[in-house]
């Protein structure tokens, strides 16, 4: 499974990022049981691409984006991968934002629940759904992947169906 690094480009307190890492966690879990965690918190500028997961408790440390645009951090890539951003927005309503490269340079983002970020991240890598359709969905859901009353509810019986005219 790939690691997808994650940037923080706002002053973000550890605990913050320690929950957006075990909610990812979790919510790829009920997506798929056993599946590993896949997120990178990056902490220096000149790192390689990640190759293990980040997993809590984290050390302290002063993110090397602060204050950065995603372009800005994508260009750092290459615009070669997917990645997720903690930013100011991301302590107040405990929600990421989620990057894929696009053409020319440009960059394609979608706010998501922390809880949907690594199995959101998963599912654009292995082109299950694309980032055009992963934006329609969290249009729909009020501008944000993972939140809302649209979704479908899971592990509970299905609702009774109706058969005929009435």
């Amino acid at each position: 499974m790939p690691i997808f690094p994650v940037y923080c480009i706002a002053d973000i307190p550890i605990p913050v990022i320690e929950t957006f890492l075990r909610e990812a966690q979790a919510g790829s879990l009920k997506s798929a049981p056993n599946s590993a965690p896949s997120l990178a918190i990056i902490t220096s500028p000149s790192s390689p691409p990640p190759t293990v997961a980040s997993k809590p408790p984290l050390s302290p440390f002063t993110s090397p984006f602060l204050g950065q645009t995603v372009e800005d951090v994508s260009r750092q890539l290459d615009g070669s991968t997917c990645f997720a951003v903690l930013d100011s927005r991301s302590v107040e309503d405990g929600t990421v934002l989620l990057v894929a490269p696009g053409l020319n340079g440009s960059v394609q983002t979608v706010r998501a629940t922390f809880e949907s970020a690594q199995s959101t991240l998963i599912a654009l890598e292995i082109a299950s759904l694309g980032f055009g359709e992963i934006q329609a969905i969290a249009s729909s859901l009020g501008g944000v992947l993972g939140r809302g009353g649209k979704e479908p509810k899971r592990g509970g019986p299905a609702p009774r169906m109706r058969l005929g005219g009435n």
